[in-house]
């Protein structure tokens, strides 16, 4: 039951984590990039958002291990950050991009795996 609070402590940090780079990204494109956007409040706002996903990843630190928490962490990156641009941004994702998504996760697993 730990070990499953824990993975979904880090999914809601990655979550967190994406969410927070699609909000800045949205106003991004809604202003303009520029000086302009550092005195809009919601983009300042949404600057803050992370921070709340860092606590978590900190949380979930003094809990379990760095290998597997890191490790989670990069497998739900690569999954939820196109999941989100698919949804939000409609960004176009080929069938050889999601194939590319499921080999970077793969391959975090591979290479943080012990013997």
């Amino acid at each position: 039951m730990k070990t499953i609070s824990n993975v979904l402590l880090i999914f809601l940090a990655q979550l967190i984590y994406s969410t927070a780079d699609l909000g800045q990204r949205l106003t991004a494109l809604k202003y303009g990039y520029g000086w302009r956007l550092l005195t809009k409040p919601y983009f300042l706002l949404i600057l803050l958002i992370p921070g709340l996903g860092l606590a978590l990843q900190i949380f979930v630190l003094s809990r379990y291990e760095v290998s597997k928490t890191i490790t989670l962490l990069g497998i739900f990156a690569v999954t939820i950050t196109p999941i989100l641009g698919v949804l939000f941004l409609k960004e176009k994702m080929t069938m050889l991009n999601w194939l590319g998504v499921l080999f970077a996760a793969v391959a975090i697993f591979l290479v943080t795996s012990k013997k």
